[in-house]
């Protein structure tokens, strides 16, 4: 009987030997579980460059300030008419970085205007007004935009576009000349 009683516990003991390593497995595996739904979450960064505070036309000379429509991103001119050198039409506005990350003028495209005359005399009277015509973007101070200019997150700079007729050519159209489609491609990009 002393054998079975031996055996007895030598089986009992093993049975509590692995029971204990099993409860001792268990614990070990919570602690090093590790949750499948756990990410690291990137830093946000927003690119919101617009166009915002169109002002109305400042006309000098005899010119019609035409419309000019602003939205977020766009720019569009139409009709402006130049009646004789030394007029202009100037519009201000500012294009803002409201985003998280700096920027800077990545390209400058100007695009070509169409023009438009009327009566008899419309193309003598287009051309005319297009060798004469001239379509600037600067800072409000005068400064001319160019390629690598910052604008900071958080920034705002005043715009200044400016259509005009040389002072200097000294030629009238006979009839108005409706100037259509003037406007610039402004592209930033990352700094």
């Amino acid at each position: 009987m002393k054998k079975n009683t031996l055996r007895t516990m030598a089986v009992s003991a093993l049975i509590l030997a692995i029971g204990s390593l099993t409860i001792s497995y268990a614990a070990l595996s919570q602690v090093l579980n590790v949750d499948a739904n756990s990410y690291i979450k990137p830093l946000a960064k927003e690119w919101d460059i617009h166009f915002e505070n169109a002002s109305s036309g400042m006309i000098t000379g005899a010119a019609e300030e035409g419309h000019f429509a602003l939205n977020t991103t766009n720019i569009t001119l139409n009709g402006v008419i130049l009646k004789m050198p030394g007029d202009s039409v100037t519009y201000t506005f500012d294009v803002v970085n409201d985003g998280s990350l700096d920027a800077r003028i990545g390209n400058i495209d100007y695009k070509n205007p169409s023009f438009v005359g009327f009566g008899d005399t419309s193309v003598a009277d287009e051309a005319i007004v297009k060798e004469a015509y001239q379509y600037v973007i600067t800072y409000e101070d005068g400064t001319p935009l160019a390629l690598s200019d910052d604008l900071k997150s958080g920034e705002s700079r005043t715009l200044k576009l400016t259509i005009s007729y040389e002072p200097d050519n000294g030629v009238e159209p006979a009839n108005d000349v409706s100037i259509e489609g003037a406007g610039m491609i402004l592209t930033y990009v990352q700094a």
